[in-house]
């Protein structure tokens, strides 16, 4: 009986082993596919920098001054568009900004990106034309 349950067990593993480098397997593909773009990456960076005021991290990621009180803090943003030019990235974000205030608003920015001594950097934030923000905001008013 002794033999039996040992031989049943070593059976079962043998059986599991497979199965558990599939799941593993398919759960590193699955790590892999989600990990954020470059673009992605530098602003999650940059925006975490800007919410603390990391000085010291906003040299090394960014041409341009991010102050929490004057600028806000991003809160969450979604890439919606990304323009490749020569030397240069046009990032155009929806983004979460709560002021210092605690007002909460949605903005579209456009973020320029630009490699400076061998790395991607943040070198500038800018609300887009109002004819890109909102339809009204490029239209006459009515009479």
């Amino acid at each position: 009986m002794r033999k039996r349950r040992r031989w049943l067990r070593v059976d079962v593993a043998r059986r599991l082993k497979p199965a558990l480098y599939h799941a593993l397997f398919a759960t590193l593909l699955t790590t892999a596919c989600v990990w954020p773009s470059a673009e992605r990456q530098l602003l999650l960076d940059f925006f975490q920098a800007c919410r603390v005021y990391d000085t010291a991290l906003l040299a090394r990621l960014a041409t341009v001054s991010c102050n929490p009180k004057t600028d806000g803090i991003v809160q969450d943003f979604e890439i919606l568009k990304i323009d490749h030019a020569s030397g240069a990235r046009n990032v155009t974000i929806r983004a979460v900004v709560r002021s210092f205030d605690g007002r909460v608003s949605e903005e579209t920015v456009a973020v320029a990106m630009a490699q400076q001594d061998g790395r991607w950097m943040v070198t500038g934030l800018t609300p887009p034309p109002a004819s890109q923000t909102s339809p009204a905001a490029s239209s006459d008013p009515p009479r």
